[in-house]
């Protein structure tokens, strides 16, 4: 259990260490490669390990998705792993997943996986490569208590939209700053 909690989860219950195949379904067999060349420009996301590749007509997944790398990560330390919603169209260079109904959260056990180390976990050589039946045996820690899974997920992506905000707000500060010495 986490040193720091919400103060209305404190006595919520005490958390699981379960594996992903517990609390996650797969859904890789709906995704679909497209060339570069063949793609059609539209406005649906077009996701592969590293998040979105661009935009295109039609979609292979409707809902909200954990995507994490399966190969091709450009960043084994800061595995790739996107929580989206809506429709968008998946190669085949992430795993799909989505948090099982009643037990856990989508947001939150993206969150959870992305704080994982996956280096461990890859197989491979020079492309190092997430097997999807090795990272569903991947155990990762949540509270039994789904309200608080959610309200974790909330304020992890609240965080974030605060941190890219701050970003922004740094990158015109030191846009101005060099049109004021040059």
């Amino acid at each position: 259990i986490p040193k720091r909690r919400f103060k209305e989860s404190q006595n919520a219950g005490y958390w699981k260490r379960l594996k992903l195949n517990d609390i996650t379904n797969r859904y890789d067999n709906l995704r679909i490669p497209v060339s570069a060349s063949d793609r059609v420009a539209g406005d649906i996301p077009y996701y592969g390990a590293n998040g979105i590749q661009g935009y295109i007509e039609g979609y292979t997944h409707d809902g909200e998705f954990i995507l994490v790398a399966e190969d091709g990560a450009n960043d084994l330390k800061n595995y790739p792993v996107n929580c989206v919603n809506g429709k968008i169209w998946l190669n085949n260079h992430a795993h799909v997943l989505r948090a099982k109904e009643q037990i856990s959260d989508n947001k939150f056990i993206g969150y959870a996986i992305s704080q994982i180390n996956m280096e461990p976990y890859l197989v491979g050589g020079g492309r190092a490569k997430l097997n999807a039946n090795i990272m569903m045996e991947i155990y990762v820690n949540i509270p039994k208590d789904l309200d608080e899974q959610v309200q974790l997920g909330k304020y992890f992506e609240n965080i974030d939209n605060l941190i890219t905000l701050q970003q922004c707000k740094l990158e015109k500060i030191k846009s101005m700053k060099k049109a004021y010495l040059y």
